[in-house]
């Protein structure tokens, strides 16, 4: 079995990048010095990936407020709307309002900010272009303009996502799709069982490394759904309620390659290497093919001391169980 770890989704801002964002949204700071803090921030942060041996990393999503956030800034047709809290956390974000037909933003920052990862980047990380999956787009979004029409909507989305895959593709080595929603279960089946088509429609020509990323739940009567989804890697959050499930996952797992989210990203309680080991252990016993560990969800839900702690845990572990 191959097994690698990883960084998804965010990383912590530190407060002076925080500070310097703010006032540049409130025209107190040219761009120029965002930019340069935030490059400042990416060789730092590259160089910690690189210390504890990460494989593969997304460019910390500091210039952005959340996933939301990201999203909006390639989109055209839409606005930022009221404040909506992050499932069951203390975490808000603002949602979309999409006021017509969606649109792609030829010109936009996601490109900007991917093409300065890629630039400070080590050569021994793997860089991940994070995207909202197209489901849980639809559930993060307010929509004033599809009415009745949720799959045109998902549609529009996935050729949207194409676009900006396909103009950003040689500044990243694969693609981590957020689906926090497939597993809800105010989710219908039937949209679970049509989740592939605009799968197929966001990846069309994409030849890069793909991973699904699901937390927070996990539901076995969909998991057929989820694994006919066309990406590489699939994802899944094996900390607090989870825990329980994961002997099944395992034996549904069997020859497949998949991220197990082992650092609890919403617990300052340091994660035990003896629990990384034999999850890893079993693992290879039940036949799964690749395994990547890694953080559960965004890291920003804790302090960032506490993040760097939970990625040496992961470093030593790895070490561990690559060594027998």
């Amino acid at each position: 079995m191959e097994i690698y770890t990883a960084l998804v989704g965010s990383y912590p801002r530190s407060i002076k990048l925080a500070k310097i964002i703010t006032r540049y949204r409130n025209g107190n700071v040219e761009e120029s010095k965002v930019i340069e803090e935030i490059d400042k921030f990416q060789k730092d942060f590259f160089g910690l990936m690189e210390k504890y041996k990460v494989d593969y990393v997304t460019d910390g999503m500091v210039e952005w407020d959340d996933i939301v956030d990201l999203t909006y800034s390639f989109l055209k047709g839409v606005e930022k709307g009221a404040l909506d809290r992050f499932f069951d956390n203390n975490f808000y974000y603002r949602h979309i309002v999409i006021k017509s037909k969606l649109e792609y933003r030829e010109s936009n920052d996601y490109i900007k900010f991917m093409e300065l990862a890629k630039k400070n980047v080590k050569k021994s990380l793997k860089l991940k272009a994070v995207i909202l999956g197209p489901l849980s787009f639809t559930y993060m979004s307010k929509n004033v303009h599809y009415k009745g029409k949720i799959e045109d909507l998902m549609m529009d989305y996935s050729y949207i996502v194409n676009s900006l895959l396909k103009d950003s593709e040689k500044y990243y080595d694969a693609v981590e799709i957020h689906e926090p929603y497939f597993f809800q279960d105010r989710v219908r089946k039937q949209r679970l069982e049509n989740l592939n088509e605009y799968y197929k429609a966001m990846f069309d020509g994409i030849n890069k490394e793909k991973h699904i990323i699901t937390y927070f739940n996990i539901k076995f009567d969909v998991i057929d759904d989820y694994f006919k989804l066309p990406v590489d890697i699939y994802g899944f959050d094996v900390t607090e309620d989870n825990k329980p499930m994961i002997g099944m996952l395992y034996n549904i797992s069997k020859d497949r390659q998949v991220y197990f989210g082992v650092l609890d990203s919403r617990n300052t309680k340091l994660d035990k290497i003896s629990t990384i080991k034999r999850i890893a252990n079993n693992a290879k016993e039940k036949g799964i093919t690749k395994l990547i560990l890694g953080n559960s969800t965004f890291n920003d839900l804790i302090p960032e001391l506490i993040v760097k702690r939970k990625f040496k845990i992961l470093q030593r572990a790895k070490e561990m169980i690559l060594n027998g």
